[in-house]
């Protein structure tokens, strides 16, 4: 009786991984051809490319201090080195690595979750790439 039952679960388990191996295979053109994950995508990658490109055209290499953080409230906050205001553009391509990393993994099993990371993974660069915009520009 205990080889019928084992035999069952092999015969149960093996068309469950001929499915997961073909969508696997299929999973890239899957995931990308959903709107709700390419186009907050492409909006990402402008927001990044947009940080990184101003950064390298405005923000040089200087012993003097920096403003790094800026408050309406009670004015410049944050100062410190030139480098350390390149934090910026790359917490939102770590951000963006981490959220796509997740979403991609999370694709197959929760569309609802991948499509969330994805779009909290845009805005967010959005605000990061307006802060960085102003912060640079106060020290310009």
């Amino acid at each position: 009786m205990a080889l019928l039952y084992s035999n069952l679960a092999n015969l149960s388990r093996a068309p469950r991984h001929a499915k997961i191996t073909v969508f696997m295979f299929n999973f890239p053109k899957v995931y990308w051809k959903d709107r709700w994950v390419w186009i907050p995508a492409v909006f990402l990658l402008l927001f990044q490319l947009f940080m990184w490109v101003y950064a390298a055209v405005y923000v040089r290499p200087t012993a003097d201090q920096v403003f790094l953080h800026y408050n309406v409230v009670f004015g410049v906050d944050l100062i410190g080195e030139w480098w350390k205001i390149l934090a910026v553009p790359f917490g939102g391509f770590l951000i963006f690595l981490i959220n796509f990393s997740l979403s991609w993994y999370r694709y197959s099993e929760d569309k609802i979750l991948a499509r969330f990371l994805t779009f909290v993974s845009a805005l967010f660069n959005l605000f990061l790439a307006i802060a960085f915009y102003l912060v640079v520009g106060l020290n310009i």
